[in-house]
């Protein structure tokens, strides 16, 4: 298409098409305002409208009503603002990011109703023992629990009471467990069972280690076995010492392998510790590799990494792994804090 003082030549299809015209025969020209008289009469330019305010808004607080409609988002922070379930969640201090990473677990509490839907289990959870203040961060680590009957978790909890563990037993457990409860009776007697019978545990030894440490009894059994043969075959402790572990520090039964073996052989093999010691001190065995090995490496700089109680200038284990190292170096190397850290300088 070219323009000619005034005159339009038809080379254009779009042209052609407009005057009916065959493209190899479009050479004729016309001017402009003919042009755009026939697209106007073919409907083919449609003449512009003056725009309108759509929404005339007495209150600015309208905006609200007059938004988009949500769609579907990967977080729940988009839909706060119209959700009161997930507002009142908030109230309770529920941390809506944890939820944003189980969207499959938790993506559901949008279709539910607060009142109707999520109320009684708050307040049941509440009633069995959960604090007020931890109810938020229980909710936001066990989306899964308004998805269990009311019925059901209240036989969970007479189960516990028919095992004669105490009000507070049970407030530890639920509260520092929030898994617990997703599992049926069935399944914790016999996690409950196979700790009592592997460790020969009376039954207060089994409510005092689900009391301290509720997360080992609904942990993977097959990780707490390979740890049990770890700890008897690899490192060497008897039956009777496991148990005394076990009752001691649980943890070491929910710890990294790697990291467990190689704590336990810098204490033993480095530091000469025995199986006794260990058993003595056993946050040596749950502590940091790099504040052992520093704390160690000076006293032995220093010429007091003596551990054995029976012998002067004895050091405690315990020692090693608490305190500041401002503590560490006045009450048990008896030097300046100066010194230690020109020391780590130098590993």
């Amino acid at each position: 298409m070219a323009w000619r003082k005034g005159l339009l030549h038809l080379r254009s299809p779009l042209l052609c098409t407009i005057y009916n015209t065959p493209r190899r025969a479009c050479s004729q020209l016309v001017t402009q305002d003919e042009c755009y008289q026939k697209l106007e009469t073919e409907n083919k330019i449609l003449p512009s409208k003056p725009k309108t305010n759509v929404f005339a808004l007495s209150h600015p607080e309208e905006i609200d009503n007059v938004a988009p409609e949500l769609r579907p988002s990967f977080n729940f922070a988009a839909y706060v603002n119209q959700s009161h379930t997930l507002q009142e969640m908030v109230r309770l201090g529920v941390d809506l990011t944890r939820w944003d990473k189980r969207l499959k677990d938790s993506s559901y509490i949008l279709t539910q109703d607060f009142n109707e839907d999520l109320k009684q289990h708050i307040m049941f959870l509440h009633d069995s023992g959960v604090g007020s203040d931890d109810l938020g961060p229980w909710l936001s680590k066990n989306p899964l629990i308004f998805k269990e009957d009311l019925k059901d978790l209240q036989i969970r909890i007479n189960y516990l009471q028919s095992k004669e563990f105490d009000r507070q037993q049970i407030s530890r457990i639920l509260t520092k467990n929030p898994q617990w409860l997703l599992l049926s009776t069935v399944d914790i007697d016999y996690r409950l069972g196979y700790f009592q019978r592997v460790f020969q545990l009376s039954n207060h030894q089994v409510r005092f280690l689900a009391a301290k440490q509720p997360r080992l009894i609904t942990y993977d059994l097959e990780i707490i076995k390979k740890k049990n043969f770890s700890i008897r075959e690899e490192m060497g402790f008897s039956p009777d010492e496991m148990k005394v572990l076990l009752l001691s520090k649980p943890k070491l039964w929910m710890a990294h392998y790697v990291s467990l073996m190689r704590r336990f052989d810098y204490a033993h093999n480095v530091m000469g510790l025995s199986h006794v010691q260990i058993i003595e001190f056993p946050k040596i065995l749950t502590s940091r590799d790099f504040i052992l090995k520093q704390r160690h490496g000076f006293l032995k700089l220093i010429g007091r990494d003596q551990y054995d109680c029976s012998k002067p200038n004895y050091v405690s284990p315990d020692t090693l792994t608490g305190g500041t190292d401002i503590e560490f170096c006045t009450n048990i190397c008896k030097t300046s804090v100066q010194d230690f850290n020109n020391y780590i300088k130098t590993l």
